[in-house]
């Protein structure tokens, strides 16, 4: 594994390289809120980056500010850590090197959670990086939530609506790790701006650019789509198919991973990519995906 830093205005991101076959794919990878990049490889060098890597495919693995080993830290960052800033500087930032690094490879972007809505957010903005993306590979991804249960939905609005931003006033950042729901805590700006994401208008709060009409002039790369089974808050999968389709016309195929239906277990938001039983499950799925699509 390389360590590569990648140096802003007023950051250092992290990116863990996993260096494949200079015949093979690029692929970066993108967490979500509440976690950071070990998410995609909670073992070491295991999980979807070792499945990836065994096959001959370069995995780069993001931190983004605030997050994992970008420096400085969330708990004593001195400078503001943002949706708007993650969207229009780590991204643009982290696939533009990689488009420069590996000019004869296909790159393919993946985003788990919140990373993929900040991903795609990203491409939008950007679409000249948009066109040298062959793939997507999106798990749990959605930007709204519409679909589950009365209960599920009451104790989402209750809980990680109302409680949690209360919580993190008093705290002055998601304390995530100390409760329990997820590997790293979060920036209460990030936070609220998802808040505001899922419960309106797809619109940059900060210079109000309207992603939600620039979709109309793009054209997207093939896609793949994984939801949970149990995964009824953060990604039901009809929220993922809502943001599939949010996107526009597409190449865009959306799994369920279902026990009994190629599934050896139920799995939820982060598990389907943490447990190790997904190495065996769903992860031959996405190589497979991922290499038939290559240019």
């Amino acid at each position: 594994m390389e360590r590569l830093s990648l140096n802003l205005d007023s950051v250092e991101l992290q990116l863990r390289c996993f260096a494949g076959s200079p015949q093979g794919a690029v692929v970066l990878l993108v967490h979500g809120a509440l976690e950071d990049g070990r998410v995609f490889h909670p073992r070491g060098d295991q999980g979807l980056v070792g499945v990836l890597t065994a096959a001959g495919h370069s995995v780069y693995v993001l931190d983004l500010r605030g997050h994992g080993a970008s420096q400085p830290r969330l708990q004593d960052a001195a400078v503001e850590v943002t949706q708007h800033r993650v969207i229009t500087e780590d991204l643009p930032a982290a696939l533009a090197l990689l488009q420069e690094r590996h000019r004869q490879q296909p790159l393919f972007a993946g985003g788990h959670g919140w990373g993929g809505v900040w991903l795609a957010s990203a491409l939008i903005r950007r679409p000249d990086l948009l066109a040298g993306i062959a793939g997507l590979l999106q798990f749990a991804v959605r930007r709204g939530q519409r679909h589950g249960s009365l209960f599920t939905r009451f104790a989402s609005a209750l809980f990680w609506q109302r409680l949690l931003p209360l919580l993190g006033h008093a705290k002055g950042l998601i304390p995530a790790r100390a409760m329990a729901l997820g590997s790293a805590d979060e920036s209460t700006a990030i936070y609220a701006a998802n808040l505001a994401w899922m419960r309106g208008e797809w619109r940059d709060l900060e210079d109000g650019f309207d992603y939600a009409s620039a979709i109309a002039e793009l054209a997207w790369p093939p896609s793949l789509y994984l939801a949970g089974e149990t995964d009824r808050q953060q990604g039901h999968v009809g929220d993922v198919r809502d943001f599939a389709r949010e996107l526009g016309p597409h190449d865009a195929q959306i799994v369920l991973l279902q026990k009994g239906q190629g599934c050896s277990r139920r799995y939820g938001h982060n598990d389907l990519l943490t447990h190790p039983q997904a190495e065996v499950d769903h992860f031959p799925l996405v190589l497979s995906w991922l290499e038939q699509h290559l240019r």
